[in-house]
């Protein structure tokens, strides 16, 4: 059966639930707040999540928006719980993310058939081919097939680090704690071959010592924040001499940290999240940017006549926000296209008389 999280900031309810799903043979994972929920979804990859909507901290909606951002866990099909019964209520948890909704007091057979609809079609979208990514979309038309010989290290599920360290021991004993940690490492000894490997690979994260012959760890820094290629690439400077005009060069040159020798495990896995989790936002922000630049540029063709569906067709097939306005975006599309210059109506004259979902005007 199913791993589910199940997500109730109250005790009760939530022992209830727990108590539920387990007689039905589900795994029951549970959580009280929307902090936890994320933390949660993250590191156990649960099959489906039952989201209650009033959380005291983070509100199941924007928990839900959060998940559903991240490649990570946008996946997962989510079920609203909710008090409200509203059309708002329910319309503010589908655009969010959430695939279905339940009301409070649960009627159970009703949930469990949701739970294993839900489950079914995120089974059948695991069996589809993944969608392309933006970066494989032309804004001006096509999707071209991606680059066989820059799909490897990016096809990996681990994150991986570039370790640059001239102290062998040091460097062993790096990326051994950073593999237990399930993240991937290429070692680095200088600043030389720190270059070399960031110039083959795309690497997530890169640990640069800053005290190393030849080309030190300043030089680095510097090379990767000239070069556009490099630049957005989050590295963490490390070194044995614990000065603020040692870190404040570094932060002012544009590491996202530091950290002193001897390694603090706690401190070191604590940097490394942090700096991943930026660098995943950092991405879906670039990614939500060119999602909309080509939709942008889409709305010129249909302004145009000229509308050519293969880019927002490709990106439709994303199971995200940007999927779901691609999807809209393309209905509309299709539908004003007879409005094309001779058809005698503006596009924007047609999208007008042109009635909405729920029966008003658009």
């Amino acid at each position: 059966m199913a791993l589910i999280l199940l997500v109730e900031d109250d005790a009760v309810n939530r022992e209830l639930f727990r108590r539920r799903l387990e007689r039905k043979g589900h795994t029951a994972l549970p959580s009280e707040s929307g902090a936890q929920t994320i933390a949660l979804a993250k590191s156990e990859s649960p099959d489906l999540i039952l989201m209650d909507l009033g959380l005291p901290d983070i509100d199941g909606w924007e928990v839900t928006r959060r998940l559903k951002a991240d490649p990570a866990t946008a996946r997962v099909p989510i079920i609203a719980l909710s008090a409200h019964a509203t059309a708002d209520a329910r319309a503010k948890a589908t655009a969010a993310g959430c695939e279905d909704f339940e009301t409070k007091p649960v009627n159970w057979d009703v949930v469990f058939q949701k739970i294993a609809a839900a489950l079914a079609r995120a089974a059948e979208r695991a069996k589809a081919p993944p969608p392309p990514s933006l970066d494989d979309i032309d804004i001006f038309g096509g999707a071209p097939a991606p680059d066989p010989a820059a799909t490897g290290v990016l096809k990996k599920a681990r994150r991986h680090i570039l370790v640059v360290e001239d102290n062998d021991p040091n460097r062993a004993m790096l990326c051994r704690r950073l593999q237990k940690s399930g993240y991937a490492t290429t070692e680095a000894a200088d600043g030389r071959q720190a270059l070399a490997a960031l110039g083959k690979a795309r690497f997530d994260l890169v640990l640069c010592d800053i005290m190393m012959p030849e080309v030190d760890g300043y030089t680095v820094l510097q090379t990767m924040k000239a070069d556009p290629a490099l630049s957005t690439i989050p590295i963490v400077m490390v070194s044995a001499i614990d000065e603020v005009a040692n870190v404040a060069r570094c932060i002012e040159m544009g590491a996202d940290d530091y950290l002193t020798k001897p390694y603090d495990p706690v401190l070191l896995q604590a940097r490394v999240t942090a700096c991943l989790d930026k660098r995943r936002l950092r991405d879906s922000e670039a990614d939500a940017s060119r999602g909309l630049e080509l939709l942008a540029r889409a709305a010129e063709q249909v302004e145009a006549g000229t509308y050519d569906d293969a880019p927002v067709a490709a990106l439709a097939l994303r199971q995200d926000a940007l999927g779901a306005l691609a999807r809209a975006f393309d209905r509309m599309a299709r539908a004003v296209r007879p409005a094309a210059p001779g058809a005698g109506a503006s596009v924007t004259q047609e999208v007008r008389i042109r009635p909405g979902p729920l029966g008003h005007p658009g």
